[in-house]
């Protein structure tokens, strides 16, 4: 029981690293708004896909995985499988998770047991929570993110930025074709992190993969 405590600390610490840049804007009141709750432009595209797979490597904290992304309607609907397979004290352990958004309705949930949680929340249009393809020189500035160049990956053209931050330790590269993070490398809080895209099919994803999993206990906040 222990070990599993560890484990799920050490799981729920990469994925905060893998979901970095909560940074703050001035809404148009002139009050502190998170980015990823700011609103944003209805013809934005999560992803430059209609629809599709994505599949990706991940480390964070010596943990390595492989999420594979679903998707449709440009990203408003988008179901997430990640699965951890790992040895700690000579046991085997393995964690299966799916995170299933529908506009604002986001569910998390664990299939190895069978539970998970259901809330809203402002969906986020890319991992930096703004539209990357129509952001100003000036909020990239606000947001301490710099702009590299071009870079092209998978044979897609894509813009290369750089996130620092000395207050939380944080210093990330990504390459972006539009919203879509192609790349990531950098480290958090003094710790390793690294994702990338490693194939992208632009077809139609099971219909299954949006609902929710037969014999799971969701809990509603």
């Amino acid at each position: 029981m222990r070990n599993k405590s560890i484990l799920f600390a050490m799981l729920c610490f990469a994925l905060v690293i893998l979901c970095t840049c909560n940074r703050k804007s001035k809404s148009e009141d002139g009050q502190d708004t998170p980015v990823t709750e700011m609103k944003a432009d209805a013809k934005a595209k999560k992803y430059p896909f209609e629809k599709g797979i994505i599949y990706q490597k991940t480390s964070a904290m010596g943990i390595e995985s492989n999420p594979v992304v679903y998707f449709d309607k440009w990203g408003e609907w988008e179901a997430t499988e990640t699965v951890i397979e790992m040895e700690m004290m000579g046991e085997k352990m393995v964690d299966r998770q799916i995170e299933i958004t529908k506009g604002k309705d986001y569910w998390k949930i664990d299939l190895e047991k069978k539970t998970g949680v259901h809330f809203n929340r402002p969906p986020a249009i890319s991992p930096m929570g703004m539209d990357m393809e129509k952001i100003s020189k000036e909020m990239l500035g606000e947001m301490n993110i710099e702009l590299l160049g071009e870079e092209t990956f998978m044979g897609y053209p894509c813009k290369k930025y750089r996130l620092k931050s000395d207050k939380n330790s944080l210093g990330m590269e990504y390459l972006l074709y539009g919203n879509l993070m192609m790349k990531m490398k950098g480290e958090a809080m003094g710790m390793p992190v690294t994702t990338e895209v490693t194939k992208i099919e632009t077809v139609a994803p099971p219909a299954d993969k949006f609902e929710i999993p037969e014999g799971v206990e969701i809990v509603d906040y």
